[in-house]
């Protein structure tokens, strides 16, 4: 009897184990991100260039940058420029998740990742990736760019 006993309790114990190592926190926090709080004009504060070398985020740039313009508008027309003039495009925008599509009247499209969102910041990244020799695409560079709410 004290044998079954045994035998029940390290089954028990193991049994534990298991679903404890199962049962870990591994999920990717997720940043939510609040479509309302898109809505307006942005002008952008820094900005951060790094390439991908050889594996490695080698940093090429990282400084105040306060050019760039951004306008979201709810009807899924949004506007870029520089503060300095010389360059308006108007677009389209569309959000899924974290990821901003901007489409252009050319049929071309650029998709940034939003790292941050909140009623006064927007921190925008985009990727450049570049053709490769093998008909692949490879990272060229990331640029993460903070925007602060100007209206």
């Amino acid at each position: 009897m004290k044998t079954l006993r045994l035998i029940g309790m390290t089954l028990l114990m193991v049994m534990l184990a298991v679903n404890f190592t199962a049962c870990s926190d591994d999920e990717e926090e997720q940043t939510i991100i609040d479509q309302a709080n898109l809505i307006g004009k942005w002008q952008s504060t820094w900005e951060k260039v790094h390439k991908v070398e050889n594996g490695k985020e080698v940093v090429t740039s990282d400084e105040a940058y306060t050019n760039g313009l951004w306008e979201f508008k709810a009807d899924g027309t949004c506007t870029e420029g520089y503060a300095d003039g010389g360059y308006t495009e108007t677009s389209r925008w569309s959000l899924k998740g974290n990821k901003l599509t901007i489409s252009y009247d050319d049929g071309y499209s650029d998709v940034l990742t939003i790292n941050e969102l909140t009623a006064n910041k927007l921190v925008l990244a985009f990727e450049d990736w570049d053709n490769t020799d093998d008909g692949g695409l490879e990272l060229d560079d990331i640029t993460t760019t903070t925007y602060k709410k100007i209206n």
